[in-house]
């Protein structure tokens, strides 16, 4: 049996018409779509490699949705979806959307969650039909990888969402507290931000010392290790969630 859609128009209010999966949808009419992507505890995410046997993208690297039925709403959807593919539950309680586009060629409102849950790959059950691989990595890596990241861009809205997972990301891996540089300071991080101009994550942070100075740091550069007497350190190591009294500094400041 062919799934049921219900269309919308451009304001996501329902029509009332009901069309079959593979009916022409009417110009101005819409129906919904649900991707989702997750964060694991480490800040990796989750993507999919779809069937070589797909009749549309095959053998893909893709994030985990499709369309809603009727009947459903977008969360509904995208849990039905993930069961469907991946064979596990995903925890909406822990779910947010992190992004909503309309792309009026393709007659679809897309809705993207973003799903907090760890889920280890040997407890997911992939429906062959559907998906042949699914693996954990860090949202920078699809983008590093040329192939993987041109794929990820022609069923979803990874570009478009990119910024942000990868911002959550780096929250997960460099949470706020106080940090120990490489020569001997300490720092408060006060949370991260998103470069205006790149949109690359940012670390806002202050020193525990002096005039008490506030800097920014690509996050990317926050967890590189440096050469110290000839040994690889951190750049910067965890301390501690509290807030630490001045000290007196290192003769080097940074």
């Amino acid at each position: 049996m062919r799934e049921k859609w219900e269309l919308y128009d451009e304001s996501r209010r329902k029509t009332g018409k009901i069309l079959c999966r593979g009916e022409r949808i009417p110009k101005g009419l819409f129906h919904l779509v649900a991707d989702a992507v997750f964060l694991n505890s480490q800040g990796q995410t989750l993507i999919q490699r779809r069937a070589r046997t797909k009749e549309n993208y095959p053998n893909i690297w893709s994030a985990t949705g499709g369309s809603v039925i009727a009947g459903e709403d977008t969360a509904q959807g995208c849990r039905r979806e993930i069961q469907e593919e991946l064979g596990f539950s995903p925890d909406m309680t822990r779910s947010r959307v992190l992004h909503t586009d309309v792309c009026p060629e393709s007659c679809l409102i897309r809705d993207t969650f973003l799903i907090y849950q760890d889920v280890p790959l040997s407890a997911m059950r992939l429906q062959p039909e559907e998906v042949q691989s699914a693996r954990w990595l860090l949202p920078e890596e699809t983008r590093t990888d040329e192939r993987m990241w041109a794929q990820l861009n022609m069923k979803s809205s990874w570009k478009e969402i990119f910024p942000y997972l990868w911002l959550e990301s780096m929250r997960i891996r460099i949470p706020a507290g106080v940090y120990r540089h490489s020569k001997g300071n300490l720092y408060r991080v006060h949370g991260l931000a998103i470069h205006s101009e790149t949109l690359e994550p940012m670390v806002v942070y202050q020193a525990l010392y002096g005039a008490g100075e506030i800097w920014t740091r690509p996050a990317r550069m926050w967890q590189e290790e440096v050469r110290v007497n000839g040994v690889l350190t951190p750049r910067f190591s965890w301390v501690s969630e509290a807030e630490k009294p001045a000290e007196k500094p290192a003769d080097v400041r940074k």
